[in-house]
């Protein structure tokens, strides 16, 4: 997520195709580390909120920038929209059964692979902030499934941080929600039915706070909720259709 009171694009000296990686309320740096703690309501059936901390990485190159886990190559702009290409890695809860072989609810589902997506990536930059559309489909060959998502970022300022909220959709397909909560026959049992989930949406909002508090150290707040579509409510191994998540990081920023 990123925020302020003017367009990250147009409010500096940047190459335009910079404006890509630096969305709105993002630190202008080309390179940015650091750490994020942070917790989420698991929705998995038998399960606890669950917490992690995780290193950040970010490079904000002129025409291949990688972040939030993906890599970015710009190709083009005009009239303040511009595209380019979008790597992502892909994984979830169930990849590794270690993490799951002792709740009974969940015990003897298969692991789901991770896999990477790739894709295309439009944004249009304003004042207001920046509209982002991404569709994505299974580059590894693991699910076969299809993503598109659509968010609207917006640009503030209080005082000296930057204010983020952000609201969007994804559409899924039901080959990857398949892959995430789906019960085949072989896993189901008396009390876990065999499920095939069709496509579904996910809605979500959320609000970033970013604060430089030396020329090149920040802090970064974020909260946000997803609500599950109703292929998500019906599966089985799930028991919550709304997500909660909050985090706080600290950056260097050079």
């Amino acid at each position: 997520m990123a925020l302020s009171t003017f367009s990250a694009a147009s409010a500096f000296s940047l190459p335009s195709n910079a404006g890509d990686a630096i969305g709105p309320g993002d630190s202008n740096s080309k390179w940015v580390v650091g750490a994020t703690l942070g917790a989420f309501s698991n929705p998995y059936s038998g399960e606890d909120d669950d917490a992690w901390i995780s290193p950040n990485l970010r490079y904000n190159g002129e025409r291949i920038f990688y972040q939030d886990g993906s890599l970015n190559v710009h190709i083009t702009r005009s009239n303040g929209f511009s595209a380019g290409l979008k790597f992502a890695l892909d994984a979830g809860f169930l990849l590794d059964s270690d993490d799951y072989k002792k709740n009974e609810k969940l015990a003897g589902l298969n692991e789901r692979d991770g896999t990477i997506l790739g894709g295309i990536y439009v944004n249009h930059d304003t004042d207001l902030g920046r509209l982002s559309f991404n569709v994505l489909t299974d580059a590894g060959n693991e699910h076969d499934g299809r993503s598109a998502l659509i968010k609207y970022t917006f640009d503030l300022k209080a005082g000296d941080w930057n204010i983020n909220p952000e609201l969007g959709a994804q559409w899924l397909s039901a080959d990857y929600v398949n892959h995430y909560v789906g019960v085949s026959e072989s896993e189901a049992t008396t009390t876990r039915p065999e499920f095939s989930a069709d496509d579904t949406f996910v809605a979500f909002a959320g609000i970033r706070a970013r604060y430089e508090f030396t020329e090149n150290w920040d802090i970064n707040v974020e909260t946000g909720v997803s609500k599950l579509g109703s292929e998500f409510k019906d599966s089985p191994i799930l028991d919550e259709d709304v997500v909660y998540q909050a985090s706080i990081g600290i950056n260097y920023n050079f």
